[in-house]
């Protein structure tokens, strides 16, 4: 939630008008969860050593980052972030520059955020957070389906326009040719 927070108040900044970054149509970006966990689980090791805690973070990050960017692209045919025109980059799927920020972001993460959000999380009795995760989930669960079937539709839709776009430019073509002969 924090990332998506983040993230689209960042991007709507740029842009000028409000925009909800995202493949969910909820309040979450499941990449950000996944590289807390990813920064979390690559850190345990290394918790008291910020420049390990930096190196390992930013390292695991980037690989969730490029695994997930690609895949993406496979699955619907559409790049959610492209880093192409940023220095230093891998297929613009990761960049330098966004790996450092990784990096950044997992200090904060295991040095200042964690620990105050895992003492709060800790005073929850087991029945209310096993009840909270499950509700969670099946809204998270939901929120997916519905945005992986909506973005199969986006990858066909997608996929007929370049169809249809191939066909047009073809007929131009032989309307040239005829106009040529003409």
């Amino acid at each position: 939630f924090i990332g998506w927070v983040w993230e689209s108040c960042y991007v709507s900044a740029k842009s000028g008008k409000w925009v909800n970054r995202g493949f969910l149509h909820g309040p979450a970006l499941p990449i950000y969860g996944s590289g807390a966990i990813v920064i979390l689980v690559s850190t345990i090791g290394v918790r008291e050593s910020i420049p390990l805690i930096f190196l390992f973070g930013m390292i695991s990050s980037t690989i969730l980052e490029f695994v997930t960017g690609y895949c993406m692209e496979r699955m619907f045919g559409v790049r959610y972030w492209d880093y192409s025109k940023k220095p230093f980059n891998l297929m613009g799927h990761i960049c330098l520059f966004s790996s450092i920020g990784w990096g950044i972001f997992s200090v904060l993460l295991v040095r200042i955020v964690h620990r105050p959000i895992e003492s709060v999380v800790c005073m929850i009795p087991v029945t209310i957070a096993d009840i909270i995760a499950v509700v969670l989930a099946i809204y998270m669960a939901a929120d997916f389906a519905v945005s992986i079937n909506e973005a199969m539709d986006l990858k066909a839709t997608l996929e007929k326009f370049t169809k249809e776009n191939e066909q047009l430019q073809m007929y131009a073509r032989r309307m040239e040719i005829t106009a040529t002969f003409a």
